[in-house]
């Protein structure tokens, strides 16, 4: 397939498992609270992380519909992470996929709760949806490691990282440290995680975990130079933010030049690691790595 095709052909799924997830029809108060959730869970988005560990899934043979738990509890961990971002308190956005953020369309008190109600869906979805498909064992690591990498140890780390931490003077350390917690975690986790479900894929996992981590590397350096070279209305956030709160990233250390280079160069390095595996499901990925290289927003 093609990315647009495998995007067409998945992203509807994985809203439709997300939403009837998130559905509840509640007749009282927490009716808003629903709203919220799937106000920012359901939002138009290019869904790269689900879609990740779809074509993931399908290069170590798990089937599609066994692994839309773990590809939605993705998104919903990432519509959580995006909604206390932008609240006022973190990075003070008010513009989300070129929607208004949750916290300025319902309050943030009904965002808070709206990002606390995602984050535990997650685990409530993984733990009763997974084991239907896949071996005990298997699916308490898999957990396991979704939770560490959304924890101190991954993305809440690297958010702290970023918020006490941002200044230009920082050095390619603390840079790296940051952005492989923040963005970087969960993105290696679409390729470690379907690698632990399966029961076949044991020598495919310690390549999948190095692509992974390459790839969220990637991902974020393309991030920062689209924050620099883009527009609001293209992004559908506000752009210039990093430049606004003086935050160090990867093209105010190394300049924008260097920056695309250092990105080619690592989707160069993706793309070499990824032919080198031994399976016929692997063009798929490839293509979300081109769209993540060459993505305009």
């Amino acid at each position: 397939m093609t990315f647009q095709k495998f995007s067409d052909t998945y992203i509807p799924l994985v809203d439709r498992y997300i939403t009837s997830q998130l559905t509840h029809n509640f007749s009282d108060n927490r009716h808003t609270l629903e709203q919220a959730i799937l106000y920012s869970a359901t939002n138009p988005a290019k869904r790269i992380r689900p879609l990740l560990c779809i074509a993931t899934a399908e290069l170590v043979t798990i089937p599609v519909e066994h692994i839309i738990p773990l590809a939605a509890a993705f998104e919903m961990m990432h519509a959580y992470s995006l909604i206390h971002d932008d609240l006022p308190a973190m990075d003070n956005d008010d513009l989300r996929r070129g929607l208004p953020t949750c916290h300025i369309k319902y309050g943030e008190d009904i965002a808070i709760l709206a990002g606390d109600c995602l984050n535990t869906y997650c685990f409530e979805m993984l733990s009763t949806e997974l084991p239907k498909y896949f071996e005990a064992r298997n699916v308490l690591s898999c957990i396991q490691k979704f939770a560490n990498s959304c924890g101190i140890h991954g993305m809440a780390g690297g958010q702290a990282l970023d918020l006490l931490n941002h200044s230009k003077n920082n050095n390619l350390i603390e840079l790296e440290t940051t952005h492989s917690l923040k963005t970087g975690a969960i993105i290696h986790s679409c390729f470690l995680l379907p690698s632990l479900l399966s029961t076949t894929a044991h020598k495919q996992t310690h390549t999948l975990s190095e692509i992974g981590k390459k790839v969220g590397l990637l991902f974020q350096i393309i991030d920062d130079i689209l924050d620099v070279k883009s527009d609001t209305e293209t992004l559908g956030k506000t752009a210039g933010k990093d430049e606004e709160q003086d935050k160090c990233t990867y093209v105010s250390y190394w300049g924008l030049e260097k920056a695309e280079l250092i990105a080619k160069e690592t989707y160069e390095d993706i793309l070499t690691q990824i032919n080198d595996i031994d399976s016929s499901k692997k063009q798929e990925l490839v293509n979300i790595i081109d769209f993540i290289y060459q993505r305009q927003h």
